[in-house]
């Protein structure tokens, strides 16, 4: 160990005291030899005294050089392994902020089309908030004119004739005005000759007739009136020859209809014996003589009664015609309603694909901004592994420099000292011989003893101090190494303590995130949940609706059905009754008519016809008759051709159909892009409005110590309406705008006119002489509004009030001078 080292050099170093203390001892008792002798010793010794010190220094230095090129080597490796991490880390980094900057903007993207998309939505849902109003109006619309339609039906008896018409009864032959054509230059006349007759129903017979009032009995639907072709009785026709001769006679009403010939007694009862003249003027001098009616309409009875006047209107009976068409109104709007049922069918379709859109988008944006946080805590944490190897990589740099610097220190100090030695060296050797040639002319062995010994404790001192030294550089060197390990077990705990903070800190982080997004996620399956049920409670009710009004309207229809299958049945048994009757007349009649004997028919002359079921051979004879009519049928002419001609038409009533449903699909995404824009106009209408409100009743309050509102006529459809300014100035109720004072008007309509430059300005404005009905303290409010909003738009002001003259910002006079012109003046205020 380095004391016993120590222990045994200062014992070497005392002997080789001793040694010298003898040796000066004999040498006081000698010589000039012992004298020179000293002095060699002397020279040599301080010789080594100075070459000893610089030999150790050497070895020391070559062993720090040693020491510095393993050190160096060592911490040049770990900054190269630095610098490889260091690289490495900061490509991550590169590669994450680029991935971070494209995540950005992929988020950026996505929440521009989420915030699109909601607001299209938003949008749409607005549409179809509207158009489901807009249905309901027009449902109950429709619902109103199709009541006072059928009442009107009623009132004129058409409703029971119609369903007379439409129902299956047998034997109707239709209304009269169904059953002749007539010239439409003399159909007014007959229609105002026949009146409500027009609206009689013709029928076959007088059962049917019966049949026909039991049905509108039990159907509640009214009353009408028969006439049986069986049982009419129409009145004598009188032709009266001195008549025809008259001047406007134009003939007979009954013969100016067209009808079947069994149809003419119908007409005949109609219209009997009314004669139809062309004007009042000619049918007068026959007034009292016979029922007569002019082109006109005008009406002249036997009685003498006159009726006329101007153009009746004309109910929706037509002779010759029915028109049972609807109403243009009523047409309208059920077209409106089958659009709007189109438009919301469509708008549903496209709110439900913007419901998947945007739940599309909110997953990916939380799942983008998910990742973004992650990226973000991994940057975070590159940031700081980079930031503590760029620490270790500065400092190892700042070492290493030193270690150089050091190491250049000891190259240098080691040149030096290898040019000096070899000089100390040649000189001890010189001394040294010159020692031994004197030594060897001396015969004192006494002297050469304490030299040798001298020498010798010399040399094992020199080996102690060699020995100490190495073991104080080992030393130096593992105490060197245990602090640079000392160092670098802080910088591990360092880190260590570095890296446990951060991964509590991510630990919490990422618990806190964990538990929120269970929030959120139990929230949103609770909202999609309720939605859910809300959504399948919603079907469910329209789909038990629909069932249940196709129910009614199937138990209905069925009713209805029943009613009439049994009353048909009915008929149709009395019918049956009486066509057998008619049948066992009709048989009695052909067998008193048979031929007897009864010519043989050659399949029934083998038969028995008393004890054979005829049925077989009937239902023979029967298919042999119908092959009979088949050959008879193939034998004419066919057109080979119209196969052919009815695939080519129906291929092309496809393609028209196919083209009719494509067409139709684009209108109605026209009309359903036309009511999102009208959305999108009420909404922008909406926001103005808005705003200006706001801004008037801001500004009629600065003006006036008043307040005032802007009002719609019309706050359901403001398109359609105009806009009232309601003004109640203080200490005045709110009155008309015609009962307002001059100043009180200027300052209501300066009011809107700054509420609307407040929210949307102009470049500038001109005002002439808008204060001239302004006394001097409403003067100065308009002077002073005109100062602020002169902030955002230029005002140019023709004004002779003071107090707008001082309030400007820059004044130009302009009067009249002599002449015909004017002169610009300046103004001292």
């Amino acid at each position: 160990t380095i004391p016993f080292l120590i222990q045994q050099r200062d014992r070497t170093h005392q002997t080789l005291e001793m040694a010298r203390t003898q040796a000066n001892a004999i040498a006081e008792a000698s010589d000039a030899w012992v004298q020179e002798q000293s002095n060699l010793s002397r020279k040599i010794a301080t010789i080594q005294d100075t070459l000893n010190p610089q030999k150790t220094q050497q070895a020391k230095l070559n062993e720090r050089r040693q020491q510095l090129d393993k050190t160096i080597e060592s911490e040049t490796q770990q900054l190269q392994e630095i610098e490889q991490e260091l690289n490495s880390q900061q490509v991550q980094l590169n590669t994450l902020s680029n991935q971070t900057t494209k995540s950005t903007s992929e988020i950026q993207t996505l929440a521009q089309k989420l915030a699109a998309t909601e607001q299209a939505n938003s949008v749409l849902q607005e549409t179809q908030d509207r158009l489901i109003k807009e249905h309901r109006e027009k449902q109950r619309q429709l619902d109103r004119l199709e009541a006072s339609q059928q009442a009107q039906q009623e009132a004129q008896g058409t409703y029971a004739s119609q369903l007379i018409l439409t129902s299956d009864l047998p034997g109707v032959c239709g209304l009269v005005a169904q059953l002749g054509q007539v010239n439409p230059r003399y159909q007014l006349a007959l229609e105002i000759a026949a009146g409500s007759r027009l609206t009689y129903i013709v029928v076959e017979d007088d059962s049917i007739a019966a049949a026909g009032i039991e049905l509108l009995k039990k159907a509640k639907a009214g009353r009408a009136t028969f006439l049986p072709l069986t049982k009419i009785r129409p009145p004598r026709i009188q032709d009266n020859p001195l008549l025809r001769q008259s001047k406007g006679f134009v003939d007979l009403a009954v013969n100016l209809v067209l009808c079947k010939p069994e149809q003419s007694q119908i007409f005949a009862y109609v219209f009997g014996n009314t004669v139809v003249f062309e004007t009042l003027n000619d049918a007068r001098s026959h007034l009292g003589k016979q029922r007569i009616v002019t082109l006109e309409g005008d009406i002249l009875e036997t009685s003498g009664v006159m009726t006329g006047g101007s153009k009746p209107k004309r109910s929706n009976i037509r002779l010759g015609t029915v028109t049972r068409g609807d109403s243009s109104e009523l047409k309208a709007i059920r077209k409106r309603i089958e659009d709007l049922e189109n438009l919301l069918s469509r708008n549903e379709e496209k709110l439900a694909e913007k419901y998947v859109e945007i739940k599309e988008l909110s997953r990916k944006l939380t799942e983008s901004r998910q990742g973004e946080r992650e990226q973000q805590l991994t940057r975070q944490q590159l940031d700081k592994e980079i930031k503590r190897l760029n620490e270790q990589k500065d400092k190892l740099s700042l070492q290493l420099a030193t270690r150089r610097q050091e190491l250049e220190i000891v190259v240098s100090q080691l040149r030096i000292l290898e040019t000096e030695i070899p000089v100390l060296e040649s000189k001890l050797k010189t001394e040294q011989q010159r020692l031994e040639e004197l030594e060897q002319s001396q015969t004192n062995s006494e002297w050469q003893e304490i030299q040798n010994l001298i020498k010798t404790q010399e040399s094992h001192l020199q080996q102690r101090e060699s020995e100490l030294r190495k073991d104080e550089e080992k030393l130096k060197y593992l105490q060197n190494q245990s602090q640079r390990f000392r160092e670098k077990i802080s910088e591990e705990k360092q880190r260590i303590e570095t890296d446990k903070s951060q991964e509590v800190n991510l630990k919490k982080e990422q618990s806190e995130i964990t538990d929120k997004l269970a929030q959120i996620k139990e929230k949103v399956q609770e909202y999609e949940a309720l939605l859910e049920e809300l959504n399948v409670k919603l079907g469910e009710t329209k789909k038990e609706r629909d069932r249940q009004e196709q129910n009614l309207y199937s138990l209905q229809k069925n009713q209805q059905q029943k009613t009439w299958q049994l009353e048909k049945l009915e008929t149709t048994q009395q019918e049956r009754k009486e066509t057998l009757i008619n049948l066992e007349k009709e048989l009695e009649t052909k067998q008193s008519e048979l031929p007897e004997p009864l010519p043989e028919v050659p399949l029934l002359a083998e038969i028995d016809l008393k004890t054979t079921d005829l049925t077989t051979h009937i239902e023979q004879l029967q298919q042999e008759i119908r092959k009979g009519q088949k050959r008879l049928e193939n034998m004419e002419p066919v057109n080979m051709l119209a196969l052919e001609e009815h695939q080519k038409t129906e291929e092309r009533l496809n393609e028209l159909t196919q083209k009719l449903k494509t067409l139709e699909s684009e209108r109605t995404e026209l009309l359903l892009r036309i009511e999102n824009f009208t959305t999108l106009r009420f909404r922008s209408f909406k926001e103005a409005f808005d705003a200006v409100n706001e801004n008037f009743k801001t500004i009629f309050a600065t003006l006036s110590d008043g307040d005032g509102y802007l009002q719609l006529e019309n706050a359901e459809n403001p398109f359609e309406g105009g806009l009232n300014l309601v003004a109640h100035p203080k200490g005045k109720p709110v009155q008309r705008l015609s009962s307002m004072s001059g100043g009180e008007k200027s300052l209501t309509a300066l009011s809107f006119i700054f509420s609307l430059q407040r929210y949307r300005p102009s470049p500038f404005y001109a005002f002439d002489e808008v204060d001239m009905f302004l006394d001097g303290a409403n003067v100065e409010r308009l002077s002073k509004m005109i100062q602020k909003q002169a902030q955002q738009a230029q005002f140019i002001v023709v004004s002779l009030r003071r107090p707008m003259i001082e309030a400007s910002q820059r004044t130009i006079g302009v009067t009249q001078a002599r002449g015909a012109y004017t002169q610009v003046l300046g103004i001292k205020l």
